[in-house]
């Protein structure tokens, strides 16, 4: 069986590569920029975008199942429009790439940030997808999925998966998560910021993207969730795997705010990426902190590993990776 990856270097996609490697799969790569994640797989790489259509078409054309994972993620709106273009108008590109080559299985990988938040009460595949009043990648993930809803009503055989804060090995770039990681443990995070998140390995993903392959309801959608802990507390279980201090001071939300405009000057001046703008204080306070993954678990065996465990993975791949000393 022939398995198209789109998306493929990136932290989940490059995982999900290695996990049907694995499996026995032969596996066809799209790729954007960079190919480092994928130097040592043994699969056929393709230079790509989503936001072409007919070269999509090209690269899908006599694959069996296609796993769409590429997206443009942002914490600070989407000033140049790419975030809207990307998952939006990229997944459009991809449900009607599948449809016209004839596409047996489609697997999309959403976002938690697609359904609206609402702290205290229970998420699941019923929860309401965000409207206009979110921020501007949630509504485009929300869009997204609206893209696949249409080839889902045009016959396209499609499993909607949906997890919560990856993280995890093989994160080469790495990510906005991998380089909150590593700043703590280099500890250049002088402060800790109040509210958390649900983490879930990268790997689980993977495992669980593969089981959507062969078991997932076709139109159905799966919530998968680790587990939910404050960045305080993410940041002892980090300084118990790795020896390095925690940072003791954790600042409010109101202080944090004030703190943002100065951020965006550092990171302009230093060109490196920001880490705390207002969108995430805000995911931090109001995220969902009771997310159920029992129709995950139920229908395709779904059981996240410990989150100690993912840590320690992690850091000894960053280590090997030269990401830390």
């Amino acid at each position: 069986m022939l398995v198209a990856v789109i998306g493929a270097s990136g932290l989940i996609g490059n995982n999900l590569c290695r996990a049907l490697l694995q499996s026995g799969y032969s596996v066809k790569a799209l790729i954007h920029h960079n190919t480092a994640s994928l130097e040592d797989l043994p699969l056929e790489k393709v230079k790509g975008d989503i936001l072409d259509p007919e070269g999509l078409q090209a690269f899908v054309e006599g694959c069996d199942v296609v796993f769409h994972t590429a997206g443009k993620i942002s914490i600070d709106g989407d000033h140049d429009g790419m975030v809207h273009k990307v998952n939006v108008e990229g997944t459009k590109n991809v449900v009607e790439a599948c449809l016209a080559k004839g596409i047996q299985r489609l697997i999309y990988v959403s976002s938690i940030h697609a359904f609206k938040q609402q702290p205290e009460s229970l998420l699941d595949e019923s929860r309401a997808l965000v409207g206009s009043e979110g921020f501007k990648h949630d509504i485009a993930k929300s869009d997204a999925e609206k893209e696949v809803m249409k080839g889902i009503a045009q016959g396209l055989e499609t499993v909607i998966l949906v997890p919560t804060a990856a993280i995890g090995p093989y994160d080469f770039e790495p990510s906005l998560l991998g380089q909150g990681l590593i700043k703590l443990y280099q500890r250049k995070l002088p402060t800790l910021i109040d509210g958390g998140f649900d983490w879930i390995d990268v790997r689980d993903i993977a495992k669980v993207a593969l089981a959507a392959m062969k078991k997932g309801v076709p139109g159905n959608r799966y919530v998968i969730s680790g587990v939910w802990q404050t960045i305080k507390e993410l940041s002892l279980l980090i300084e118990e795997i790795t020896g390095v201090p925690s940072p003791k001071f954790t600042s409010p939300h109101w202080l944090a705010k004030i703190g943002v405009p100065l951020a965006k000057v550092l990171s302009r001046m230093t060109q490196t990426p920001m880490l705390y703008t207002h969108e995430t204080l805000e995911v931090l306070l109001r995220c969902n902190r009771n997310i159920s993954s029992l129709k995950a678990r139920r229908e395709l065996n779904f059981y996240p590993r410990p989150l100690k465990e993912t840590l320690q993975d992690t850091f000894n791949w960053y280590k090997q990776a030269g990401k830390i000393e």
